[in-house]
């Protein structure tokens, strides 16, 4: 395959912006800066509203619901009682039981019975979904299929279809695609959390589903941070076992093909601050429980398998994280169709931060605290966080959620504290010769998963040079 650089040239907007978004190649919004936030309670997930913006084409108005969505299960199922028919309601079935009477003989007892009144057939394994938007010609043929990231929820709340869309159409990107004829489905994980291979499944299942559709002549993959190495996973088992007939492309935006940096000192510092708290006088205190069980769900998703595969320097990762790395490689890239890598990371430039390691103070107030020191730092770490890359901003992320909780800690913050979140190297998974082409990288490092005008005018070129 032709192995190249792929520079976007910038569209000049001249003259003076107007009140309503302006929109230019595509109907993408001219100048769009949107992100895809990690933190999704972070942003209001109000249904995208698409005013006349003075556009000659007429646009696929945002859907707050899907045309149709599928539910991706493993094929195979188990046969299941549902429901039950207890002693009581049923008479005792009488068995045959090993037990001796006085003369040594085995005698008949009835046991407590039960029958099955309801059997169901369920799945081995439950995926996720498949939100489908058809495109304007309403049928399902030009599919590009969006693979969600790893979204944060510590309260388990739906990453909803609506907020997934939104997500994406934030610079009209989807609304362009659909407009252009093309079958957007976006797919949400069931459980993000039990790592990239399963996940990974549910993706195969849904391309194995598209390909046996008789309508469906070409079917493309973007896959969005993690969401890309879930894809890519897929894709090349696919390509190993039974080849991709209908895949024309696979997109890799920002993916953390060889980890992310979610700082240690962030995660250990979490721990220490828990086992500081004095359960009993916390517990009395409806305040301190809130905050305590913020705390308690943050810790939790950093041991999950997921956290594990994904975060470099992980607590207690490290083998997960090495299986994972060990499996792609011997999957190896995705070779059979053309491949593209888009990154928010600059291609040298680094995040601009001294060489030493800046600090974050915390001060922690005596009234619901065990003993020890009042005072615990967080620190930097240049080696990882001043890397190029798509960069993110967890210390404050973290200083904030410890501010905003009604419990006595004083946070002093140095603002500004980002750090390289997924470095360009692990976006373009160690060389850009693993992928057909690599978009132009940004001058600057850019927020991970941020969406530029340039970016989406790229996508569907993209999608446009390789769907059939």
């Amino acid at each position: 395959m032709n192995r190249k650089n792929f520079s976007i040239i910038p569209f000049l907007l001249c003259g003076t912006l107007h009140a309503e978004p302006v929109t230019g190649e595509y109907g993408l919004i001219i100048n769009a800066e949107n992100t895809i936030s990690l933190f999704p309670a972070e942003k209001s997930v109000a249904p995208v509203k698409n005013a006349s913006l003075g556009v000659k084409r007429a646009f696929v108005s945002a859907a707050s619901e899907p045309t149709s969505k599928w539910y991706i299960n493993h094929p195979e199922t188990n046969r299941v009682c549902r429901e039950w028919l207890y002693d009581g309601q049923f008479p005792r079935v009488a068995i045959k039981i090993q037990k001796s009477n006085k003369a040594g003989s085995n005698v008949k007892a009835l046991a407590r019975g039960r029958r099955c009144i309801y059997w169901a057939d369920l799945p081995k394994e439950r995926y996720g979904t498949a939100a489908i938007y058809q495109g304007n010609d309403n049928v399902l043929n030009k599919v590009v299929v969006i693979v969600q990231p790893y979204i944060v929820s510590l309260d388990n709340a739906t990453y909803s279809d609506t907020h997934f869309y939104n997500d994406v159409n934030q610079g009209l990107f989807a609304n362009s695609l659909r407009n252009a004829g093309y079958d957007v489905i976006l797919y949400r994980y069931l459980n993000t959390d039990l790592g990239v291979a399963f996940n990974a499944r549910g993706v195969k299942v849904l391309l194995n589903k598209l390909e046996k559709l008789p309508s469906v002549t070409s079917t493309s993959i973007v896959g969005l941070s993690m969401g890309g190495v879930v894809a890519r996973y897929a894709l090349a088992e696919l390509e190993n076992e039974t080849g991709l007939h209908k895949v024309a492309s696979y997109v890799s935006f920002d993916a953390p093909h060889l980890g992310a940096n979610l700082p240690r000192s962030i995660t250990d510092n979490i721990s220490r601050l828990l086992s500081k708290i004095d359960t009993v006088l916390c517990g009395l205190n409806s305040n301190c429980r809130s905050a305590r069980t913020t705390l308690k769900a943050l810790l939790s998703k950093i041991k999950t398998k997921t956290y594990n595969e994904l975060i470099i320097n992980s607590p207690g990762g490290a083998t997960d994280r090495q299986v994972l790395l060990n499996k792609l490689s011997s999957l190896g890239h995705v070779d059979s169709i053309p491949s593209l890598a888009i990154t928010n990371g600059a291609q040298h430039a680094t995040q601009s931060y001294p060489n030493k390691a800046l600090v974050t103070h915390y001060k922690l107030h005596r009234k619901w605290y065990n003993g020890g020191s009042k005072y615990f730092k967080v620190y930097t770490n240049p080696t990882l966080d001043n890397q190029s890359g798509g960069y993110a901003d967890f210390y404050q992320v973290l200083s904030n959620l410890i501010a905003q909780q009604p419990h006595p800690i004083t946070p002093y913050v140095v603002l500004g504290q980002k750090h390289s979140f997924v470095s360009t190297w692990s976006a373009l998974a160690g060389n850009e010769g693993n992928f057909t082409e690599v978009a132009s990288y940004p001058t600057t490092n850019e927020r991970h998963l941020t969406i530029t005008y340039n970016k989406a005018v790229k996508l569907r070129q993209w999608l446009d040079a390789h769907h059939f």
